[in-house]
């Protein structure tokens, strides 16, 4: 508790600018004239997020939540998702080749089993996979991209199973109600080409989006090379003023290098460390991802939402190739076909004159999943069913003070069964094992508080549980009594805005998880309690029409308890800090840093067998060209060319891009 206290006397330093005097009143009168015609207006009312499945103001949710709107998103210095979120507080990325693919959103210090215990949701369908591969982030093209919610802290009440660290929720464009069509082109380094093409059309009561989309990258190392294509359909129907039916899908399909990891010895060298000892390892996926909705105004008696999702991966890779082997006898395959459905009722009323909410949610899941590993390797079968019903309610008790509580209770259902190949002469067969099952029920729970001290300023605590129910390929190699992780979360904190002039936001966590899992030479529970607590701060300035600054900064010690080490792949320090600069009206120039601190090997867990990866700072620009309907832009990432890797498993590191470049235009009409 030590290291905990040494952050409450950062937070006495600073509750002067939540609960004291205005030390920026002086400032704020100062430049209240230059400030009046600013295009930004901080509103805690401003924002909605959908941290508990329906929109809501963000003053009403008593956690760290951060909004990535449109603009941003086309203003950043980012070419991807993951470029994006690493510049976010309390987020740490990880990434193996550079691009998207299998990278990692770690958010309040999950380290390894962040794929596991982080949840990335696009449009209200669950982007994780079964098994520990993780989210397919790269599946979502980031031109595509309406908003990105950042809901930090244990989400179990609402999300179910996986929600620890934290819940990305990217909603992408909806149909645009009027007829448009949109070109995007860029090209850059490592010759990378993405180009997308999009159209809007409304016919009567019918909204419809289509996009499509090509990327084509050689990659920053040998076999580094990614190439995908999508096609994607959003419609909304208006039966009428109070029924609306929506249906999506999207397809997507890639195929990909696996240049694997270099020797520690030549990280640091430019020529090293992108050459590969793998140069015939690859894969290929395709995917297919959609949903029906129907939401249902039902007047006084609230509002009903119904949604069926499902998402098929069929995934192919070979790792290790052989030139012995026929190419096809060495390919593993994953098949995976999830179904999902999810029932959300709310209900808005008065009592004692204020404004209240009750929410109540049921979703489903059932997964059908297969792994055959070539060429002598045993097919793994798994079938698992979870359902889980919740109830959460926002209760106003005054004006100011706002009471949110909910429960969920889960029950999973899983069937696992390990088939060998057998030879019979000379034609091999599957023989099917025996099938295990489990079955567990697991509840959560989650109280929090809002206290609005005036029209700017709020402070908000929360207590909350989680629960991770352990991956199908967790269950298939790991010890005997493999058993769900639970934890307690902690948070408190503040939101102050200064007018127009300046945002602050600051949070305090404390997450302690029992019988977490995590995977050594098998998978199993961890015998010591982990604990990881911190500090998240977000401020963003705009002290005139023409210049914004942001900044932010993440402290997080997440240890064993009674061993007292840290946690690999954690680091202790992350900062980041940007500005948007208008010299023109047409001319936006952006430039931004990132600062990750060093971190443990993801091997050493005793934190004494393997050297460090250490610290590194990396910087990016962007200048963006507005005319008419057409915008041109150019940037430069990793300007100053850092040599840097985010991961390594006993010394085998996998390097992050040097400097690149890219340029491009976005084009809109009709």
């Amino acid at each position: 508790m030590q290291r905990f206290k040494s952050i409450l006397l950062c937070v006495l330093f600073i509750s002067p600018f939540f609960f004291g005097a205005d030390p920026l009143i002086a400032l704020e009168t100062q430049e209240k004239v230059k400030t009046e015609s600013a295009p930004v207006q901080f509103t805690l009312d401003e924002i909605v997020v959908s941290a508990s499945k329906v929109e809501e103001a963000i003053r009403v949710v008593p956690k760290h939540v951060t909004v990535i709107s449109g603009d941003e998103i086309r203003e950043s210095t980012g070419k991807s998702i993951i470029d994006l979120l690493a510049k976010e507080a309390g987020i740490n990325v990880r990434g193996n080749s550079g691009t998207d693919k299998h990278a990692v959103v770690d958010l309040r210090g999950m380290g390894d089993t962040a794929a596991s215990n982080v949840i990335v949701m696009v449009d209200g369908i669950r982007l994780n996979a079964p098994d520990q591969s993780g989210p397919s982030i790269s599946s979502v093209p980031v031109e595509q991209i309406e908003r990105i919610e950042i809901i930090r802290g244990a989400g179990s009440v609402v999300y179910g199973s996986g929600a620890v660290g934290g819940v990305i929720n990217i909603i992408t464009r909806p149909p645009g109600g009027k007829r448009s069509a949109s070109l995007y082109s860029s090209y850059g380094s490592y010759d990378t080409v993405d180009a997308r093409a999009a159209y809007d059309d409304k016919i009567r009561n019918l909204d419809v989006a289509l996009s499509a989309g090509y990327y084509d990258s050689d990659g920053y190392r040998d076999n580094g090379f990614l190439e995908a294509r999508d096609f994607g359909a959003k419609t909304r129907y208006d039966f009428n003023d109070r029924i609306t039916f929506e249906l999506s899908g999207t397809y997507y399909e890639d195929e990909y290098g696996l240049p694997g990891p270099v020797r520690r010895e030549d990280i640091d060298s430019g020529t090293r460390r992108v050459l590969t000892n793998r140069p015939d390892d690859s894969g290929d996926t395709s995917e297919i991802r959609g949903g029906a909705g129907v939401a249902i105004d039902l007047d006084r008696w609230g509002t009903l939402m119904m949604k069926r999702g499902y998402r098929f991966r069929d995934n192919h890779y070979v790792i290790g190739f052989s030139p012995l082997i026929p190419r096809g006898d060495q390919e593993d395959e994953i098949e995976e076909d999830t179904r999902s459905l999810d029932l959300n009722y709310t209900k808005d009323y008065t009592l004692f004159g204020h404004a209240q909410m009750i929410q109540l949610g049921m979703d489903h899941f059932e997964t059908e999943y297969i792994r055959e590993e070539m060429p002598n390797g045993p097919r793994k079968n798994s079938e698992t069913d979870s359902i889980g019903f919740f109830i959460n309610n926002h209760w106003s008790l005054t004006e100011s003070l706002l009471l949110n509580a909910g429960a969920r209770h889960n029950k999973y259902q899983g069937r696992f069964r390990t088939d060998e190949r057998k030879f019979f002469g000379t034609e091999p067969l599957w023989v099917n094992g025996g099938t295990t099952r489990q079955e567990w029920d697991n509840s959560a729970y989650a109280l929090g508080i809002t206290y609005s001290l005036n029209d700017e300023t709020s402070i908000f605590a929360s207590y909350s549980t989680s629960f991770r129910i352990p991956n199908v390929d967790e269950f298939a190699e790991s010890e005997a009594g493999l058993r769900p992780q639970e934890g307690d979360h902690l948070e408190i904190g503040g939101r102050k805005n200064f007018g127009n002039l300046m945002a602050v936001t600051l949070a305090l966590f404390d997450i302690r998880i029992e019988d977490e899992i995590y995977y050594s030479d098998i998978n199993r529970n961890f015998e010591d309690k982990t604990i990881r607590q911190g500090m998240e701060a977000d401020i963003k300035i705009y002290p005139t029409e023409h210049v914004g600054l942001w900044g932010n900064y993440t402290y997080t010690d997440a240890r064993f308890d009674s061993k007292d080490t840290i946690v690999p792949l954690v680091p202790e320090h992350r900062a980041a800090a940007g500005i948007r600069w208008q010299p023109i009206g047409n001319l936006g120039i952006d430039f931004s840093g990132t600062y990750s601190g060093s971190r443990y090997d993801g091997n050493d867990v005793e934190n004494n067998r393997y050297e460090k990866l250490e610290d590194y700072v990396v910087f990016d620009a962007k200048a963006t060209y507005d005319y008419a309907n057409l915008t041109v832009f150019m940037g430069v990432n990793n300007i100053f060319n850092e040599l840097y890797s985010t991961t390594a498993y006993s010394e085998q590191y996998y390097p992050m891009p040097e400097r690149n470049v890219f340029g491009g235009f976005r084009w809109t009409f009709l």
